[in-house]
C-alpha cells in the first residue's frame, strides 16, 4: 500500500511549477569563522520574515564536510529558492538593510551594526532553474547531509538523459527508500570568479541502506538498454566537483 502512494504521488509531482535557485559559495578563515556563523544566525530571522511575506521559498546555510579530495572547496553553501521569477524580482528590489533592522527591531543601534558588518567570507554565486526533481520522502533537519554534484554538459543530449533515464532510476530509489530526493538544476548566471565549466548540477539525499536481497532484486531489474543507456549517458557529461554538505540552519 505504501508503495501504490508513493507511485501516486510521484506520478503528480512530475508536473512540479518552476523554481529559481541560487547558491553562493563562501570561504571564511578559520578565525572569521564564528563570526561568520553568528552573522548566518542574525540573517537567519530575516530570511523567515522574507518567506513570511512572500519574498522568498527557501534559504539554507551548509557546511561542506572536507575530505582529502575537497580540502580546497569552499567553507559553505548558502541556497536560496524563489518559487517563480516574480517572487525572486521582488526580493532582488527589495531594500534589505531597511528589512533586516525592521526584523530586529528591538536590537540596539550598536549591535545591528555589529551584526550587519560580521564576517562574510569570499563569495561567489550561482544561478540556477530547476529542471526536475523526484518526490520528497522525508523532512529537512539540522545536521542531514546531502550531495551536491556539479558537472559540465558536453553534448545536447546530456539533459535527456537525466531526465529520461537516470530520474527513473531515482525514483525506484523513492519507492524501495534507498532514496529520499533528487534534483536536476540549470546553470543560468555566475558571478566572475565562479567556476566557469559548471553548467548543471544536481542534489541526492540518500535514503536506508538496501539489505543483499533488496540489491539484488533492484539489480535483476536492469536491461541490455538500461546498461547501454548508463554508458552512453557517461559521454555527456563531465563531472566538475562533488561535495557532501551538512546543514546548519534553514528556514522554509
Amino acid at each position: 500500500m505504501k508503495k501504490i502512494i508513493l507511485l501516486i504521488t510521484l506520478i503528480y509531482s512530475s508536473s512540479f511549477y518552476a523554481q529559481l535557485i541560487t547558491h553562493t559559495s563562501v570561504r571564511v578563515s578559520d578565525e572569521d569563522k564564528a563570526d561568520y556563523l553568528q552573522l548566518e544566525n542574525f540573517w537567519s530571522e530575516v530570511h523567515e520574515q522574507a518567506i513570511a511575506d512572500d519574498l522568498a521559498q527557501f534559504w539554507a546555510v551548509w557546511k561542506v564536510v572536507k575530505t582529502e579530495e575537497t580540502q580546497d572547496y569552499p567553507d559553505f553553501i548558502i541556497m536560496n529558492a524563489w518559487k517563480d521569477s516574480t517572487q525572486m524580482a521582488k526580493a532582488m528590489s527589495n531594500n534589505w538593510r531597511d528589512y533586516a533592522r525592521k526584523v530586529h527591531s528591538k536590537m540596539s543601534n550598536r549591535n545591528f551594526e555589529k551584526n550587519w558588518n560580521l564576517a562574510r567570507g569570499e563569495r561567489n554565486s550561482y544561478n540556477y532553474e530547476r529542471i526536475d526533481n523526484t518526490v520528497f520522502l522525508g523532512q529537512i533537519e539540522k545536521g542531514m547531509t546531502i550531495q551536491l554534484n556539479a558537472f559540465k554538459q558536453t553534448n545536447e543530449n546530456y539533459e535527456s538523459y537525466e531526465t529520461e533515464f537516470y530520474k527513473k532510476w531515482h525514483e525506484k530509489g523513492i519507492l524501495n527508500g534507498s532514496r529520499r530526493w533528487w534534483e536536476f538544476n540549470r546553470l543560468l548566471s555566475s558571478s566572475e570568479n565562479a567556476n566557469k565549466d559548471i553548467t548543471h548540477v544536481t542534489i541526492d539525499i540518500q535514503g536506508q541502506e538496501l539489505s543483499e536481497e533488496e540489491q539484488q532484486k533492484l539489480w535483476s531489474t536492469v536491461t541490455f538498454t538500461d546498461r547501454m543507456m548508463w554508458e552512453n549517458g557517461t559521454t555527456t557529461r563531465e563531472i566538475v566537483a562533488q561535495a557532501q554538505l551538512e546543514l546548519v540552519d534553514f528556514r522554509n
